[in-house]
């Protein structure tokens, strides 16, 4: 019963989420060289995958003098249950079940995040998450990066076809491999 219930608001979630008005945006191609600021969007798997963004992160700063990297993660669980290393953090931020209305689009911290106009936004999510496809459509960054065949795909400025393979690893060598030339812009 409560995985029909789970899939009807996914389901909902989705088709609502088609109906919303995208959000006026200047759009403008980016690459790692000449990004001043870059939001991450995630879902919050284990602590290891948390670490593994959050060296993402540094690396972000320390090879390409990114001023500002922020990253904001999904928790799927209530906000009782917010394992210790998802607490806030400088620069890394998070919303939780809690957060959520009934067809999961968020109704609470999100706002802030969505109107930071990124140069770069990046979905480490795999697309599929609906909480996260809301703020993936929302934000006003000026290069949304997605993944191809994903419900995030229609939103997303440069889509990197991951194929059969998606990780966390393959994904990260993606970008690297296409943000990181200073010919896309």
């Amino acid at each position: 019963m409560v995985k029909i219930r789970g899939k009807i608001k996914e389901m909902a979630g989705s088709r609502l989420l088609k109906k919303e008005f995208e959000v006026l945006r200047i759009r403008k191609g980016s690459n790692y060289h000449s990004a001043k600021s870059i939001g991450i969007i995630y879902k919050d798997l284990d602590e290891a995958f948390f670490k593994e963004i959050r060296a993402y992160a540094k690396y972000l700063k320390d090879e390409y003098n990114v001023q500002q990297v922020i990253a904001l993660g999904f928790i799927d669980e209530v906000a009782k249950k917010i394992p210790v290393w998802q607490q806030h953090k400088l620069e890394f931020e998070y919303f939780t079940k809690d957060d959520l209305n009934w067809h999961l689009k968020p109704v609470k911290g999100i706002s802030r995040f969505v109107q930071v106009p990124f140069d770069l936004l990046l979905d480490f999510s795999g697309g599929n998450v609906v909480p996260l496809n809301y703020v993936f459509k929302s934000s006003v960054a000026g290069m949304k990066v997605g993944v191809r065949g994903s419900k995030s795909e229609r939103f997303s400025d440069f889509i990197i076809d991951m194929g059969s393979q998606f990780g966390l690893e393959k994904y990260v060598e993606q970008l690297n491999l296409y943000l990181s030339n200073p010919k896309i812009k």
